[in-house]
């Protein structure tokens, strides 16, 4: 099984690349943390997802306003980090056989749907 990330690197620049390491080595409880923020997070969306939770309601913006701070925490507000990251997720069905997605096409769907309601907001 395919235990890293290196089959990722190309979606990102090498600039991109070498801020990610330095982030991921000068903060590694920081990654713990975000590490342990997402599976949190993605267990509340399936649980909403599961209720059938409306994705415009007031409980699925504030699980969408939660995800676009992790991803702005994973970013730092990096314009080219967040490039690479929307290069990688939508390329998810050529990612390795070996590494299993983070969550459902249900949760990614209801939370991109759910984000694109609180962006009209």
């Amino acid at each position: 099984m395919q235990n890293n990330m290196d089959w990722t690197q190309k979606y990102y620049s090498e600039e991109v690349r070498q801020k990610l390491e330095e982030r991921r080595t000068v903060s590694p409880d920081v990654v713990e943390k975000g590490q342990r923020d997402w599976a949190s997070l993605i267990r509340e969306v399936e649980e909403a997802v599961a209720a059938g939770i409306d994705p415009g309601s007031e409980k699925a913006q504030a699980l969408a306003a939660r995800w676009s701070e992790l991803i702005k925490a994973f970013t730092g507000g990096d314009a080219e980090i967040q490039a690479g990251l929307n290069k990688l997720y939508a390329d998810q069905t050529n990612w390795p056989t070996t590494f299993p997605k983070p969550y459902s096409d249900e949760v990614g769907n209801f939370i991109c749907t759910a984000m694109g309601t609180r962006e009209k907001k």
